[in-house]
């Protein structure tokens, strides 16, 4: 009920971080498929109607997350900082707030994400406020952006880049893999975080997304495990602070 999109090679991954080393995915998923909870469709259908007995409203996204086939291995960075990946999705359009989107920063180093801005007026603040500040209390200089060639990303935002003497390019028309790093992160916002807020809350008000935002970004950044050839079990926070450095 906790993570319902969890499957049980992420499932093993977080009871073997609470000492259930023991506990492998195969034995997981024979579990899962016994109690009928085999697949992610059916673990999210349970959580939904238990919140509807509950009295919880619902309210579904009326697009899905056109999300990249590609991988990340066709940009790669040596250290955080070198290069961040930006990219906007469509939340949906909730009743009695409108239409919401997300623009969301990924670092390629170590995929450590930025808190992301639900306004899609927000973008060149974003940069200034959220994003440069952050890397300066992690000590690692921000060097280049790469994003699509949205008209977000132009105006105001290549002025603030210019302005921060920040690198900014852009990926080819129709080449969304490019920037695969934020694609696949923001298919997981939406499959472990938004899918499963929409089924237990109602949201009235815009200012109610970043807060649902704010403790899944917590947790993920700094507890999650990672399985990922880049952070292989460890989190992300772990890298993006410096801890691995000032081990060495």
């Amino acid at each position: 009920m906790a993570w319902p999109p969890w499957g049980s090679g992420r499932l093993a991954a977080h009871l073997a971080q609470q000492g259930l080393a023991t506990v492998a995915p195969s034995p997981a998923q024979r579990c899962l498929r016994r109690v009928g909870l085999g697949t992610r469709r059916a673990r999210l259908a349970v959580l939904e109607a238990r919140s509807a007995t509950q009295g919880l409203l619902t309210e579904r996204t009326r697009r899905a997350l056109q999300r990249a086939r590609g991988q990340g291995r066709h940009v790669a960075a040596a250290q955080p900082g070198e290069l961040v990946c930006l990219d906007t999705c469509y939340l949906g359009k909730l009743k009695g707030v409108g239409k919401v989107w997300q623009v969301t920063a990924c670092d390629a180093a170590c995929s450590y994400e930025i808190l992301p801005a639900l306004s899609a007026r927000a973008y060149a603040a974003f940069l200034r406020e959220v994003l440069v500040p952050l890397y300066q209390q992690a000590g690692w200089p921000l060097q280049r952006l790469l994003t699509d060639g949205g008209s977000e990303f132009k105006g105001a935002f290549a002025q603030a880049c210019r302005d921060l003497g920040l690198r900014h390019t852009r990926t080819k028309p129709r080449h969304a893999w490019t920037n695969g790093f934020v694609e696949r992160l923001q298919g997981t916002l939406l499959q472990e975080h938004w899918r499963i807020q929409f089924r237990r809350r109602y949201f009235t008000r815009r200012r109610q997304l970043p807060q649902a935002l704010a403790a899944f970004l917590h947790f993920y950044n700094t507890q999650r495990p990672h399985s990922g050839y880049r952070l292989r079990g460890r989190t992300l926070a772990s890298l993006f602070w410096g801890a691995e450095q000032k081990a060495s």
